[in-house]
């Protein structure tokens, strides 16, 4: 690779800040890479030789970190499925490779599947979060109606009394002898 800087290159710094890690941990990626890859200049360099980096570097090594983190994984297991091996190590996973290959892309189907699950489930969890603030609202608009409706029969019921008494009283009303008369 040529030693030239283009504006498309990235310094270690502003790669690590990229990434979200340090120099020093960006430097052990570099490492694990030019060793994978048995490649010591597989990264463009400046005039001081550091290291320079492109975007695509920096989605590889963020492809390697995740898969880094998978069970029985390692970074150095994880370089290996993302870059291109060294030649003497080569030789001995051509035969391995229609396998590597079928196993990325079910890999693959399996986070998209995966990845659909999650957002069903996040749909669903949305879906039943407005159900319960439906029924809450619901409730209580059962309570206030409720409330209403005994306020509404009490009344009713008052009156009724009263409409009785009053009648009673009406009956009972007049002169004094009209309760004997009777």
């Amino acid at each position: 690779m040529s030693r030239a800087k283009s504006s498309k290159f990235l310094t270690p710094a502003k790669a690590a800040e990229g990434l979200g890690i340090s120099v020093a941990t960006l430097r052990k990626y570099s490492l694990i890479v030019e060793h994978t890859t048995g490649n010591s200049d597989y990264f463009e360099r400046n005039s001081q030789n550091n290291r320079l980096y492109t975007s695509k570097n920096l989605d590889d090594f963020k492809e390697m970190v995740e898969l880094g983190h998978r069970p029985k994984m390692t970074l150095d297991s994880a370089a290996k499925q993302i870059f291109p091996v060294a030649d003497a190590e080569a030789e001995t996973t051509d035969g391995n490779d229609g396998k590597v290959t079928e196993l990325q892309k079910t890999i693959s189907t399996l986070k998209d599947e995966a990845k659909k699950s999650e957002e069903t489930i996040a749909d669903l969890k949305q879906q039943l979060a407005d159900a319960k603030e439906e029924k809450d609202s619901l409730q209580s608009q059962f309570d206030r109606f409720k409330e209403e409706s005994k306020r509404t029969a009490d009344a009713v019921i008052k009156e009724k009394v009263n409409e009785q008494v009053h009648e009673e009283h009406e009956e009972n009303k007049g002169h004094w002898w009209n309760r004997f008369v009777k």
